[in-house]
């Protein structure tokens, strides 16, 4: 009960109604559970918990834009990472800008390089708190993100995003792998916990999700999910809370892109109706979904060529299956489900090449 003793001990009366999002990076959608995350799994008791729930791409800085565009990768056009030299283009408008345009005060605190500001994350954010490089501690970033909560005298957005669940991980070489990635997920979920818990008892909405998951030991190469076209990568956990959202636990397929609608929706404030995207207060089933590796080397996804951002594997999800395009394989899987694929775009040449310094730093190894 540690989170709810903590959020009762600033109860902030003045505090006004808003709209959070909390991403934790490189969270599984099954260590969404009550042992490894109880503050989390109260927050779905009393809201609403999505059991299929996907991200468009694992990797941070693209799967986020397509959150806050409600447009997949091939659409807005960030198919790698910041520090890869990739951008998303100004004229997608975001939902902080549209926050933004109808007077609310829009602010992010991140914890990692790839959630911006570089790369064009930061649209629509009057403040953008996010380290120059490498990464910072969830208790940095929550330390802010509060400071400049208690100071809000409007509507407000706020994004947070942590990033200790990413790896290497703490205490690998003790725990193992796979205990230490649980010990950083359950680290995460008590940090957040009582900043959720003070929107809710304010009046606000509260949106917790991850931009993707994690390969643990299933593929051979373990921890590295941008090389990854598996469920346990485009799995995401999903929870929303608050006035507007209808308790429950809901089995339809959405996806990531969803929550450019939901949160707007949460707000008041109407999306853009040429964008794909459904408000999940009144959730509809997705009868396919699309998605995308971050990258391709051969050593990790047999057959793919060319390697790295050219040889992406391209994944339809629907009811009868998957089915997965793998450049120097072809199609393998649902076979009936190649139609709607086969539309889904090639990638393009990077915009620069890898910045390996600071993929390293953040725990990419490409």
């Amino acid at each position: 009960m540690l989170w709810l003793l903590l959020a009762c001990s600033d109860p902030a009366p003045n505090l006004l109604p808003g709209v959070l999002l909390i991403t934790v990076d490189t969270w599984r959608a099954d260590h969404l559970t009550e042992e490894i995350t109880p503050a989390a799994w109260r927050l779905g008791q009393s809201g609403a918990r999505f059991t299929n729930a996907f991200t468009t791409i694992g990797l941070t800085s693209p799967a986020h834009a397509s959150l806050f565009t409600g447009k997949t990768p091939p659409e807005h056009g960030m198919r790698g990472n910041n520090h890869h030299g990739y951008t998303l283009d100004l004229t997608h408008q975001t939902l902080a800008e549209q926050f933004q345009s109808k007077g609310w005060a829009t602010a992010a605190f991140v914890s990692a390089y790839p959630a911006g500001p570089k790369g064009g994350l930061d649209q629509g954010f009057a403040v953008f708190d996010g380290p120059a490089q490498g990464e910072r501690p969830t208790s940095q970033t929550l330390k802010r993100a509060e400071k400049w909560l208690s100071e809000q005298s409007e509507k407000w957005f706020l994004w947070v995003h942590t990033y200790d669940p990413h790896g290497p991980y703490q205490g690998a070489e003790t725990l193992g792998e796979k205990r230490a990635y649980a010990q950083e997920i359950s680290a995460s979920d008590t940090q957040i916990g009582p900043l959720a818990e003070r929107v809710l008892a304010a009046g606000g909405a509260v949106v917790l999700t991850s931009d993707h998951g994690e390969v643990l030991d299933e593929e051979p190469c373990n921890w590295q999910h941008e090389r990854s076209s598996s469920d346990t990568v485009f799995r995401i956990p999903l929870i929303l809370a608050g006035p507007k959202v209808k308790p429950g636990v809901y089995t339809e397929r959405v996806g990531i892109t969803d929550l450019y609608a939901t949160l707007l929706e949460m707000g008041g404030l109407a999306k853009n109706p040429s964008v794909d995207s459904h408000s999940l207060l009144d959730p509809k089933h997705r009868e396919v979904w699309f998605a995308e590796s971050g990258l391709c080397e051969p050593g990790c996804s047999k057959s793919c060529s060319p390697s790295g951002f050219l040889g992406k594997d391209r994944v339809v999800l629907g009811d009868a299956g998957r089915l997965v395009f793998r450049p120097g394989l072809g199609f393998v899987g649902t076979q009936n489900l190649r139609d709607q694929l086969s539309g889904y775009p090639a990638p393009e040449v990077p915009n620069q090449t890898a910045n390996d310094v600071q993929g390293r730093a953040l725990g990419y190894t490409d």
